[in-house]
This record gives C-alpha cells, structure tokens and sequence, in this order.
C-alpha cells in the first residue's frame, strides 16, 4: 500500500515532529499527564535528564502552548502543568508505549 501525502499533510505532520521529535519531549509530557509537577519533581520523575535540558525542553513546550508555567509566592515554587492543548497531545503517548510493548 503506497500513502501520498499532500503538501498540507507534510507540513501538518512536519510540525507536529518539530513539537515532539525532540529528545525528552515526550517524557516531559508523559509526567505532567499525571497532573502538575514543580521543577524539582519533575528531575526526579525522569532522572536521566539534565536540568539544563529540562529548562530547555520546558520553555519549548511554553512556546508552542502546550505547557503553562505559574510561581507560587509563599514559598517561592514554579508548577508546571500542561495546557488542553497539551493534554491533547498527551492522549497519544499510552498508544505509543502499548505499541512499543507489543513490538
């Protein structure tokens, strides 16, 4: 079975890979389905991943709307959680951890 894609469909799945092809993004994802994390759970959560790499990965996902970013004042924290958008995202990750058992 040969897929033609149309121009409109490489770019939709071209930025949807921009999102999600980064390393870690996933995992990043995945932790906050399970509701919002601070920052230092969250490198507990996934501990092979660098502080640096996690701001990083962070600000991206901000960027494209699918995580939120808000400090708490007394004391002093930062909860990230993920947007709807984010959780819509997110939907697709236990289909790909079913599939990456079965294979």
């Amino acid at each position: 079975m040969q897929i033609s894609l149309s121009t409109e469909d490489t770019e939709k799945l071209l930025i949807a890979y921009d999102i999600i092809g980064s390393k870690w993004t996933i995992h990043i994802l995945f932790t906050l389905s399970y509701g919002p994390k601070k920052f230092s759970e969250m490198t507990r959560s996934i501990p092979s991943i660098t502080q640096r790499i996690l701001s990083q990965r962070l600000k991206e996902l901000q960027h494209h709307n699918l995580v939120n970013r808000s400090s708490l004042k007394r004391p002093t924290q930062t909860i990230y959680e993920l947007t709807p958008k984010g959780v819509a995202l997110a939907t697709f990750i236990p289909c790909l951890m079913d599939w990456g058992t079965k294979n």
